[in-house]
């Protein structure tokens, strides 16, 4: 099972985008957990996450993500931008397990 934690400015539109996913996950027979936040609540949401989905809007805060959290193990991937727009959660979900599968 993957714990899988999407972040944006408010949590809004990824929140959109975690209901695509869902669907995609059930259709595909993935077992995940698929959850948005706010970037502010990574603090709290860092531990059990398997991988952290940054949306576009946020992606200039990688880095800083990064190496705040190093120590937690944890990989950051900025959505594409294209899949995000068109709320595509199939296609994010195969770039999330492609990313998670390779790491």
């Amino acid at each position: 099972m993957y714990n899988i934690v999407l972040v944006c400015e408010h949590g809004a539109s990824t929140g959109m985008l975690t209901a695509a996913m869902k669907k995609a996950a059930e259709t595909m027979g993935v077992d995940a957990t698929i959850n948005a936040y706010p970037y502010t609540k990574l603090d709290e949401l860092i531990d059990g996450a398997d991988i952290i989905l940054l949306g576009p809007q946020v992606r200039f805060k990688k880095k800083g993500f990064e190496e705040k959290y190093a120590d937690k193990g944890v990989e950051f991937l900025v959505v594409d931008t294209v899949a995000y727009g068109t709320m595509n959660g199939e296609k994010v979900l195969k770039q999330t397990l492609e990313h998670l599968q390779n790491k």
